[in-house]
């Protein structure tokens, strides 16, 4: 065995904690240390430990980065991609919610009425139009405000009610009388032509409450309108994630309304007051509120229960007549997509900002990293953020008082997070300038 192989059995032959080489001592080094592949482009030693990093491998990776940053070519263009694609992406969100809020407005503007063909016939076809004003969410009311228009076909485009000058609008002389949240049914009641002293019997609809006022008038004029506040409660009971402020961003709202139209000229020919009831035939909805959605169903009783008929709201026969006549109108109010977004962002946000400062702390405490306790850049960075995270609240839209469940799960926590890793970095920091202090 030659010298070189008995120093390779030696014991000392891997013992790192050797005495230094003196003068006169050989070091050997094994061949294979110097190994190259020629398929692969070595980089030197970037951790100066004596190891090689291969093609694509991390420490190839990042001793390439380091080496475009010290020439600022690339490594530009990197960070301003990722930013364009961002601003893309976040662009894209955006036209996405507007285009969600388009489709939402026109599909209230599309006239809902009851499901019957009314063909080419003469019929004074009414309909309510509602614009959206504003929703009041402490006193949970819908302001909306409704003017009228007419047609004699729900296929074909509406004109104002009571315009005189369109040859397609119809005019009231007396005009017509809104009552709110009334109903009408049917009575039997006597009239006379005029210059006809012949007494005719005919069933016709009357106001259920005799004591009920009108809240407006609409026919007379294309700018007869009047105002309602809707009231609204909650859509599903005993759902706290759905609880009106309670849920918020998801929770859900429900109001309703009932119209009844009365020709007070009829009423005066039946000299029977609220016994002109007429036929409501369809609802459009405009405009929207901000932060709110408000869908809607129509259900017209006077439109009876087939679909194909005309009910004639004067008739000989009581038979032919439904029930009761009034027109119900059913809103459901929810947030929209966009302030739901933000909602969850602010949440996301809240809870990353969290567990950063958290893993933060618990390197510098309980793994025992000390240099992380010098200065004060970890708890100016506790503090900054034990006020910071509140405050991210008050920038979401149309946020209810502090108690909703959004608090419980995104707000509160996270502060309380935040709160006790300045605690303890406090107290760390305290600990280690008593020891400096006792070794002093």
């Amino acid at each position: 065995m030659t010298e070189y192989e008995k120093g390779l059995h030696t014991p000392t032959a891997n013992n790192t904690s050797s005495k230094p080489l003196s003068k006169g001592d050989i070091e050997l080094q094994s061949p294979t240390a110097e190994v190259r592949f020629q398929d692969e482009k070595i980089v030197g030693d970037p951790y100066g430990k004596g190891a090689s990093a291969r093609k694509y491998s991390v420490f190839w990776w990042k001793e390439t980065w380091n080496g475009a940053i010290r020439t600022g070519g690339w490594p530009r263009l990197v960070y301003c991609g990722i930013g364009v694609v961002f601003l893309g992406v976040w662009i894209g969100i955006m036209l996405g919610f507007v285009r969600s809020e388009i489709i939402y407005e026109d599909k209230n503007l599309q006239t809902r009425a009851h499901p019957r063909d009314f063909g080419d016939s003469d019929i004074q076809f009414i309909i309510l139009k509602g614009s959206l004003i504003n929703f009041d969410v402490d006193k949970r009311t819908l302001a909306v405000s409704w003017s009228a228009l007419y047609t004699k076909n729900v296929s074909k485009p509406p004109v104002e009610f009571g315009d005189l000058d369109d040859p397609n609008s119809l005019k009231f002389v007396y005009g017509l009388e809104i009552y709110r949240d009334v109903s009408s049914e049917p009575v039997n009641l006597t009239y006379q032509d005029e210059g006809d002293p012949t007494v005719h019997w005919a069933w016709t609809y009357q106001i259920d409450n005799r004591t009920a006022k009108p809240i407006g008038e609409i026919g007379m004029h294309p700018w007869d309108g009047f105002d309602t506040d809707i009231t609204f409660t909650q859509k599903h009971p005993k759902n706290v994630w759905l609880q009106p402020q309670l849920g918020y961003p998801f929770d859900q709202w429900h109001g309703e309304i009932v119209f009844v139209a009365n020709n007070p000229g009829l009423a005066e020919m039946f000299n029977s007051k609220g016994s002109g009831v007429m036929e409501i035939g369809g609802i459009q909805l405009t405009d929207s509120t901000l932060n709110w959605r408000f869908s809607y169903k129509f259900n017209n009783t006077c439109a009876g229960s087939n679909s194909n008929t005309v009910v004639d709201l004067l008739t000989l026969d009581e038979n032919t007549l439904p029930r009761s006549c009034h027109n119900k109108i059913e809103f459901d109010g929810t947030r929209p997509p966009l302030l739901i977004f933000c909602a969850i962002a602010a949440v996301v946000v809240n809870w990353t900002c969290a567990i950063f400062i958290f893993i933060l702390t618990c390197e510098a405490i309980v793994m025992r990293r000390s240099y992380m306790l010098k200065g004060t850049d970890i708890l100016s960075m506790c503090f900054t953020a034990l006020f910071a995270l509140p405050t991210i609240r008050l920038l979401l839209p149309g946020a209810p008082a502090y108690g909703a469940i959004i608090d419980l799960v995104g707000i509160l926590p996270c502060t309380l997070v935040v709160a006790l890793c300045a605690v303890c970095v406090s107290v760390a920091k305290l600990n280690k300038r008593s020891k400096i202090e006792k070794q002093e």
